[in-house]
């Protein structure tokens, strides 16, 4: 006698809403300069999983991997494991040693969790902050921060390390009907 199909579990739809400080962070000493990089995040995510560990456990690859090419350009390049779309819209310099490159992201990535699939997806802001401290005797920040484009720009990638991600930001919204 065939035994009957069990049905899958319908997902539920949930939805997080990013932390607003950085998700990913790295730090690097190139002598006589130290950079810091910091990748924030910004908006809501939309996450359709059987189970809320399912998807906080999804949620951890949005910082995962984080990668970044050309801090010493106009427009660095940013990569993320998932396969995030970065596409950047602006960049300031904010005194007295900080570039700040902002845009849009698209995310949209699914991942296994027990014996289903959980998709993760948004169209979310970024803004990569990149700060060089500079010696206390160093006059002009801003001629010095171009002074050092060139060192900034030896540095060839660096990848960031993710933050955590802060479960009471996630937020059931309701099932999704097949």
């Amino acid at each position: 006698m065939a035994m009957p199909r069990l049905s899958e579990p319908t997902p539920a739809l949930f939805r997080y809403s990013l932390p607003p400080g950085p998700v990913a962070e790295a730090a690097v000493d190139i002598g006589h300069v130290a950079v810091t990089i910091g990748l924030l995040l910004s908006g809501e995510l939309d996450v359709a999983a059987t189970s809320r560990a399912g998807a906080l456990e999804a949620l951890g690859a949005v910082a995962k991997g984080m990668m970044i090419r050309g801090l010493g350009s106009a427009t660095p390049s940013i990569a993320a494991a998932a396969g995030h779309r970065f596409t950047q819209r602006h960049h300031d310099f904010r005194a007295p040693n900080t570039v700040t490159f902002g845009g849009d992201c698209a995310v949209d990535y699914t991942r296994p969790h027990e014996d289903a699939e959980v998709t993760v997806n948004g169209e979310i802001g970024y803004s990569l902050e990149v700060t060089a401290e500079r010696p206390p005797s160093a006059t002009a920040p801003r001629g010095w921060f171009r002074r050092h484009e060139k060192e900034l720009a030896s540095i060839g990638l660096v990848l960031l390390v993710a933050g955590p991600i802060v479960p009471d930001r996630l937020q059931r919204t309701d099932s999704l009907q097949s």
